[in-house]
């Protein structure tokens, strides 16, 4: 009986696939919920989330700040922490330093073209409740895609393939920056779920080496 056996690095993509897949699933749940998808206008259930202990009689310890922590957590996500961890790895691993630079930098001129031409209402505009209007460069209505979640993933899929070993958590990650974006309330979930996409792509071509904009190493292009 003939069996096939898979390389090592073909593994790992698979399972790196299937963690991603995972992830897509757990948004498009949450993406149901949604005013947009609901057809029901309001941001409040956007950016609503029940805090994870309440006090009883006015005694106790409160609830967890879901925004305060939100507000922290989605730092990680934005290209200054991008930055930093770029540098940080190109003092410790050049090649890898190298590749996370290089998916934000793709990452980015890939979200904002997007952002600009598509122009989605954010959940705060009132009255939009996440149209499309078009070419804009207003904030307001830069929603889709969410720039936060595509870094974060773009990072995860580049780091998970030099620490593979870490992928779980490295996703994990990403989908905890990615559902901060919607806490705050300033994206969709629908817009979460288009910058994962994104990242995970574009991540996924500077592994390859399909995609290289910047030679920051000093080693040669492959």
């Amino acid at each position: 009986m003939c069996r096939l056996a898979l390389v090592p690095g073909v593994r790992v993509r698979i399972m790196h696939n299937a963690i991603a897949l995972a992830v897509a699933a757990i948004m498009v749940g949450m993406s149901c919920g949604s005013p947009l998808v609901a057809g029901m206008p309001g941001q409040e259930r956007v950016r609503t989330v029940a805090p994870l202990s309440t006090p009883e009689d006015g005694a106790g310890a409160p609830g967890l700040d879901w925004t305060g922590l939100a507000k922290v957590v989605t730092l990680l996500g934005g290209p200054e922490g991008t930055l930093v961890l770029g540098a940080a790895l190109l003092g410790a691993d050049p090649p890898t330093g190298e590749m996370a630079i290089n998916a934000s930098v793709s990452t980015a001129l890939v979200v904002e073209t997007l952002k600009i031409g598509l122009g989605r209402a954010r959940p705060y505009v009132p009255g939009e409740h996440g149209r499309f209007t078009g070419p804009s460069l207003s904030g307001q209505y830069h929603s889709m895609p969410s720039g936060h979640s595509a870094n974060a993933f773009a990072m995860a899929t580049v780091l998970a393939h030099r620490y593979p070993e870490q992928a779980s958590l490295l996703y994990g990650l990403a989908l905890v920056i990615g559902l901060s974006r919607i806490q705050l309330g300033v994206h969709w979930p629908s817009d979460v779920i288009a910058g994962a996409a994104i990242g995970l792509f574009v991540g996924d071509q500077v592994v390859q080496g399909r995609l290289h904009l910047l030679e920051l190493d000093g080693m040669p292009s492959r």
